[in-house]
């Protein structure tokens, strides 16, 4: 008799305490809900610089073609840095057919020949690291892609900061060449993946 009372003190002792009577067990549902998370960190971000403009000099009309090969004193020049750990680098031009004057006076250029290059920058010298020097017609080959293992095999990245790029061209003034400046736009476009 004692246990019968002793019974609802107990079940009102574990009702309390937040548990039920064996007699008036429920089924406790437990839900661990879970979220993904995700971070991703940005490479930092790719700057291009013109270093220096694609200069012919002074030239004397009818005298012959005048060239400049890249990487030379003369050639037009470009840095990119923040390639480090990039898979590839995608280069392309858009180029002019022709120079003017102030007059309107136009002047033929070329860019068909080994007239684009890249290399990257050693970081001792600030010159072409050994071995990724590369020259492409950018006429036939509008659009280049350089990847870190061309230079070094089993590269998967490129470990070099900077990267230079570089234009060259030919002009041929007529013996009727009008005298003046002649000018140009030559616009890269890079895309780093």
């Amino acid at each position: 008799m004692r246990a019968r009372r002793l019974l609802p003190l107990l079940a009102a002792v574990l009702a309390l305490a937040g548990l039920h009577a064996p007699a008036h067990a429920q089924a406790r549902r437990t839900d661990d809900g879970t979220l993904p998370v995700s971070l991703t960190i940005l490479f930092p971000p790719l700057l291009t610089v013109g270093v220096r403009p694609l200069q012919f000099g002074t030239v004397i009309p009818g005298a012959g073609a005048v060239t400049v090969l890249p990487n030379t004193p003369r050639s037009g020049e470009w840095r990119l840095s923040g390639i480090r750990n990039r898979k590839s680098i995608d280069i392309s031009f858009t180029l002019p057919t022709v120079l003017t004057n102030a007059q309107g006076r136009t002047m033929p250029i070329s860019f068909n020949g080994n007239y684009a290059a890249t290399c990257e920058i050693d970081t001792v010298t600030n010159g072409c690291e050994a071995g990724t020097y590369m020259a492409w017609n950018p006429v036939t080959t509008p659009s280049m892609r350089d990847f870190p293992e061309r230079a070094k095999p089993g590269r998967p990245k490129f470990t070099t900061t900077d990267y230079k790029v570089f234009i060259g061209g030919q002009v041929t003034p007529p013996a009727n060449a009008a005298a003046g400046k002649y000018t140009g736009t030559v616009t890269i476009t890079v895309v780093v993946n």
